[in-house]
């Protein structure tokens, strides 16, 4: 029985990821309750060292807004990410390479770079916090 479940299992996840999504976005993610008294400016730092550990290169566009490129073999997205001491979002700004579609679907390589930069943002300011 179990052998017969992964044998349905596994190609189903392998097209899940192989296919395309709707595009993920974060929209006022809230920030840590222990890091909103952290000053603008430790906010952004803890965003980009959250990306710069999976190689992800920014430009300060202005107080509050970031942009976040991630280039790797045919892939490039770029994000824009807005933040204040209370939220964060995460959105696309542009991308090549992710089999984008006019309906708002990209390449499940794209949703895990967002989530997985979305979890280390977390991860970043709620340590910011013990090294004030």
């Amino acid at each position: 029985m179990n052998l017969r479940y992964l044998a349905v299992a596994v190609p189903l996840l392998l097209a899940a990821c192989a296919g395309t999504q709707p595009i993920y976005e974060v929209r006022n993610h809230p920030v840590p309750a222990q890091a909103r008294s952290l000053p603008l400016d430790r906010i952004e730092s803890a965003i980009v060292d959250a990306g710069k550990t999976r190689n992800w290169r920014f430009e300060r566009v202005r107080p509050g807004e970031l942009h976040a490129r991630q280039e790797r073999s045919s892939y490039y997205a770029e994000l824009a990410i807005t933040f204040d001491a209370n939220s964060y979002s995460i959105t696309r700004y542009s991308s090549s390479g992710m089999r984008e579609t006019e309906t708002g679907e990209i390449s499940g390589h794209y949703n895990m770079w967002v989530k997985t930069l979305e979890k280390d943002i977390d991860i970043q300011l709620s340590n910011a916090t013990f090294s004030r």
